[in-house]
């Protein structure tokens, strides 16, 4: 609740807040002290407070700005010296002679004398910890300026490379369905008018779903099994397809279509009409991962086409914008069968 109502709080109001609070915490204990150990409080004495503030703020606003942030050390360091042996030299003129302080039988004790010029060691010392401590805060501050705006920007990059890359994978979808659909209505099957209307949901899905961040692996495994069984009216008794969803998908989501694919690759480089083939499609769930095992007949007859890699690729580049270290894929192929082995981890996200 706090940390909401301060973040709502207007940028100048916020910084004004911290620095009132920073100077009440920073100055209660050396003034109560000092009020505690004297009968009086010379003018000096805030004058030295006043010294103290205006040397932290034009440090803060002026010097390390214009001098340590534009990489001028060696004249950051000049101009520190001056302005501490300056204010230290004013300071000199005001401040008089050290009140006397009492001992425990009331007695008044004087002041401890200094060699000539040695008063103004102990200002060039605070100065100097008030000019550290100035320094060190802006630069945290501009750093974590700098941090978020980095963030930012890769986010926004990121974002944009991701809309990019659903851009293109959802006409690059749309043609291979279309050619499955060409395909029946070549051999004037009757199976087509239903290839349309399961197309029609799949781009629905595609059109409407796809565009959210996130998406429930609910739905996502319901429209992988629309595509399969899209596919399965074109194969004959010879192909065979398995599909199964080991664990329980129910609560979980993830980002659209990393896994179609795959599943598209399997279809177009594993099934031939003219002899038996097969297609084994699995999905693992727990809590913590998805896996996707698909495996394949190779088909030495099948084409190749200079674009079949364009949705591989493009899948590729979201994964591993999506789940850039927690995310395995294992393609190779073994007695004529090709695998595509991919496992998500969830807690990677």
């Amino acid at each position: 609740m706090l940390d909401k109502t301060y973040n709502g709080l207007p940028f100048r109001l916020r910084f004004f807040t911290i620095h009132l609070v920073f100077w009440a915490l920073f100055l209660f204990l050396p003034v109560g002290d000092f009020m505690r150990m004297h009968d009086t409080v010379p003018i000096s004495f805030f004058i030295k407070i006043l010294f103290c503030i205006a040397i932290f703020y034009f440090n803060y606003f002026v010097v390390v700005p214009q001098l340590l942030l534009k990489n001028k050390p060696l004249l950051y360091a000049l101009a520190i010296v001056l302005l501490i042996g300056t204010f230290s030299y004013i300071f000199s003129k005001f401040e008089g002679p050290a009140p006397f302080r009492h001992n425990q039988q009331g007695i008044p004790k004087p002041p401890m004398q200094f060699k000539k010029g040695m008063h103004v060691f102990p200002n060039i010392i605070m100065f100097s910890l008030h000019i550290l401590l100035s320094s060190v805060l802006k630069m945290y501050v501009e750093w974590n300026a700098s941090y978020k705006k980095q963030k930012e920007t890769e986010t926004e990059q990121k974002t944009s490379e991701l809309n990019f890359l659903k851009a293109q994978l959802n006409p690059h979808f749309f043609f291979n369905s279309l050619n499955t659909i060409y395909s029946l209505s070549i051999k004037k099957s009757d199976t087509t008018p239903v290839a349309v209307l399961n197309l029609a949901d799949l781009m629905r899905y595609m059109l409407y779903e796809t565009n959210k961040e996130m998406v429930r692996l609910t739905d996502e495994l319901s429209y992988i099994e629309s595509y399969i069984e899209l596919q399965k009216l074109r194969l004959t008794e010879n192909n065979k397809v398995y599909y199964e969803v080991e664990g329980n998908p129910h609560g979980i989501s993830l980002p659209p279509l990393l896994f179609i694919c795959f599943i598209e690759n399997a279809f177009k480089h594993g099934v031939t009409t003219s002899r038996g083939s097969e297609i084994s499609i699995k999905f693992t769930i727990t809590n913590n991962q998805v896996r996707m095992l698909a495996v394949n007949d190779i088909n030495p007859q099948a084409t190749k086409d200079d674009k079949s890699g364009l949705g591989i690729d493009n899948t590729l580049r979201r994964i591993k914008l999506y789940y850039p270290e927690s995310y395995k894929l294992e393609t190779f192929s073994k007695n004529n069968k090709f695998y595509a082995d991919l496992a998500i981890d969830l807690n990677g996200n």
